[in-house]
């Protein structure tokens, strides 16, 4: 098998993955022979890489990674909402680690917000007293947009983090358990 279709195997394995780490994956010493085979197959760099093997526009030859079972599983992303707050999906999935109850991935298109930017990859999960999030996604009169949480006499209290009020009128259906910002 050709080095670059182990290195897009890799790839489909773990979408996160480092050249350092795919560098040890393939027995080499240093990373900078993984950038090698990349500009060998005419590719700007690992991201650039990462996003055409991700995107489906470079397919690695021969065998097709598995996913290691039980380390990641594949949530869907969401780039829009209906008018009653469902997700629409397009068909774009990402690898997570597994083991938290995770259910979509929501690519957040608003307003920066304090630790969060137009951009972050939230992975999102419904409503659970028991987990501690300090963020909510809520139903508006208008859109979905992201709250503080905070838990008050037993009860999630919304406060808009631009307002610093308490919002009554937003309808919590998500927290977020993960950020996943690029670089």
């Amino acid at each position: 098998m050709r080095v670059i279709d182990r290195i897009a195997n890799l790839i489909l394995e773990d979408p996160l993955i480092t050249a350092h780490r795919i560098a040890h994956r393939l027995g080499y010493a240093e990373e900078k022979t993984v950038y090698y085979w990349l500009h060998k197959s005419h590719f700007g760099g690992l991201n650039a890489f990462k996003k055409a093997v991700l995107h489906g526009q470079f397919l690695p030859q021969d065998t097709v990674a598995e996913e290691a079972g039980g380390l990641y599983g594949r949530l869907p992303v969401t780039d829009e909402w209906t008018e009653d707050g469902q997700p629409i999906f397009q068909g774009d999935t990402l690898a997570v680690p597994s083991g938290a109850p995770a259910e979509l991935i929501w690519r957040y298109s608003g307003p920066s917000l304090p630790n969060i930017l137009p951009q972050d990859l939230l992975v999102l999960t419904r409503l659970d007293p028991n987990i501690k999030s300090p963020w909510v996604v809520v139903r508006t009169a208008t859109d979905i947009a992201l709250r503080m949480a905070v838990m008050h006499g037993g009860h999630l209290v919304a406060i808009d983090p631009v307002t610093l009020e308490r919002d009554n009128k937003c309808h919590p259906m998500y927290q977020i358990l993960q950020l996943i910002r690029h670089y």
